[in-house]
């Protein structure tokens, strides 16, 4: 499977992912509640650091294509 999650959206899925794994960690949620959040932890972890998942494939969504900067007429011609 190829790379379909851009910097920026990896930044958030790690943040996120650490955020709830310190939720299950400290036991502030439920038992069933703490389970889902350490699931989707692991998940937004694991989709951050590989940059690929699945149900952004399955959407044939891409974050990882960046549009090119604008370039200007002084920038070609090397000035």
């Amino acid at each position: 499977m190829t790379k379909n999650v851009g910097p920026e959206d990896r930044v958030v899925r790690v943040v996120v992912g650490i955020a709830l794994a310190v939720l299950v960690y400290l036991r502030v949620l439920g038992d069933i509640a703490s389970i889902i959040a350490g699931v989707l932890a692991l998940y937004l972890i694991a989709t951050g650091l590989l940059a690929r998942c699945l149900f952004y494939r399955l959407a044939d969504i891409d974050t990882s294509i960046q549009e090119q900067p604008y370039s200007t007429t002084d920038d070609r011609a090397g000035f």
